[in-house]
């Protein structure tokens, strides 16, 4: 019994860990995926939104092939820029952005972003 408890104490933080950083490359990938998706949506609109569901948006035009869970993407007019941003909690932004180096800290809550500009 001893042996087992020794190996499981060793097990199951390796464990979390491992699937704390699938779980940070995944969102990492969500992340770069709908920034492409928007640098896209710039490139071959000649009027794209500015405001309502963005990400809708981006999906039903076919820009992405799902929506991932956990994410917006709104338009910020004074910068001029698009905002992608993460709303869970569930994830390590260290994590992320040693996966994706674009990715911020939203100075106003902690969220993780990252912005493109319009033009």
């Amino acid at each position: 019994m001893a042996i087992i408890a020794a190996l499981m104490a060793v097990a199951t933080p390796t464990g979390i860990n491992a699937l704390a950083q699938a779980k940070a490359t995944a969102v990492a990938a969500n992340f770069r995926t709908l920034q492409q998706a928007v640098i896209q949506m710039l490139i071959f609109e000649k009027t794209p939104p500015t405001s309502g569901e963005i990400l809708d948006y981006i999906y039903a035009n076919g820009y992405v092939s799902t929506k991932p869970e956990g994410f917006s993407i709104y338009y910020v007019d004074s910068d001029k820029t698009y905002v992608i941003k993460y709303t869970n909690s569930d994830i390590d932004a260290v994590k992320v952005k040693n996966i994706n180096n674009s990715v911020e800290l939203d100075s106003s809550d902690g969220k993780m972003i990252i912005k493109i500009p319009k033009s």
